[in-house]
């Protein structure tokens, strides 16, 4: 019996896969994902930075299992790949296409902080240094 999520919660947890999702995903790969999935701010300039989790949606999607809403903790460690915007003066920050992203990975995998609603994962919000 498990719950559907309605239009908003649909559109939010298809932008979550978009945005955070990519398995086996690279370091080098940061600034082709980030501009073939689109992801930007609302305003068209280019994301500070930008958390690919590089496992299966299903593994991430087994967090929210019996988890409503808000945060949740994973039991499991995760890898992920994190996206910096790279050489960026605060007072002029880029807009697309021109985004240039330093990528990098934990050593160790990591425990991520995801928001739930409905059983589906909607939020990244951090990982558990």
């Amino acid at each position: 019996n498990s719950s559907k999520p309605n239009h908003y919660q649909e559109e939010r947890y298809q932008k979550f896969r978009l945005q955070h999702i990519n398995p086996g995903m690279r370091t080098s790969e940061c600034d082709s994902e980030i501009l073939s999935r689109n992801i930007e701010t609302n305003t068209n300039l280019c994301k500070w930075s930008n958390t690919f989790i590089t496992a299966p949606l299903d593994q991430i999607k087994a967090i929210c299992r019996g988890h409503r809403n808000g945060s949740i903790t994973s039991n499991n460690p995760f890898t992920f790949v994190m996206c910096q915007l790279s050489n960026v003066d605060p007072s002029n920050q880029p807009r697309q296409p021109n985004c240039q992203y330093q990528g990098w990975s934990p050593r160790f995998a990591k425990k991520i902080v995801i928001v739930c609603e409905e059983e589906f994962p909607i939020h990244f919000e951090t990982f558990i240094p």
